[in-house]
């Protein structure tokens, strides 16, 4: 008669521990995945720095080439200032590359813009550049460098007197134009 209980309470509890292990299972199944959406998250995010600091170094790129060149920077226009349009496939003639190239400031600032606006396409997705001037910032060009960050949920809107491409995350670097 003693035997007869303990079989019974046998398998009551042979079916209880199934279902604690599927529960269990379902618990670290949604556990794996808000997991991975945190890690999809911040794969994202890392783009998104990866592309923000692209475009950063190509906006001081380009002060350095308006800097390294006063004489086209301070012209009226300015030979930098440019619009949102993209480069033309090839570069601007007379070349300025190489050791023996014989530029003027001019023709050096076109070949700047063309070089560095290939490097934007080239380097950022729908990436595309001006630069400009303000008539009330004497002395101030105004780089700026726009691409595509489809991963943004809330961009931050650039200031509308850039002109910022629509669609497009803007950032803008002020660049004090030496006067010759």
């Amino acid at each position: 008669m003693k035997c007869l209980r303990v079989r019974r309470l046998r398998g009551v509890h042979a079916g209880f521990s199934m279902i604690e292990a599927l529960v269990a299972l379902l618990v670290l199944s949604l556990g794996l995945l808000a997991l991975a959406g945190f890690q999809v998250r911040v794969l994202v995010d890392s783009v998104g720095a990866s592309n923000q600091n692209l475009a950063m170094q190509l906006a001081g790129d380009m002060a350095d080439r308006i800097r390294a060149n006063p004489a086209a920077a301070a012209t009226t226009p300015s030979g930098y200032v440019a619009d949102w349009s993209a480069a033309a496939a090839s570069g601007p003639r007379p070349s300025c590359e190489g050791a023996r190239a014989a530029c003027n400031s001019a023709e050096l600032a076109a070949h700047d813009l063309w070089g560095w606006k290939r490097a934007i396409a080239a380097a950022l997705p729908g990436g595309v550049a001006d630069v400009r001037t303000s008539a009330t910032a004497g002395g101030m060009l105004f780089v700026h460098v726009a691409w595509d960050e489809p991963a943004v949920l809330d961009p931050i809107a650039p200031d509308p007197d850039w002109q910022c491409p629509t669609g497009k995350t803007c950032l803008e670097v002020a660049v004090a134009v030496p006067q010759p």
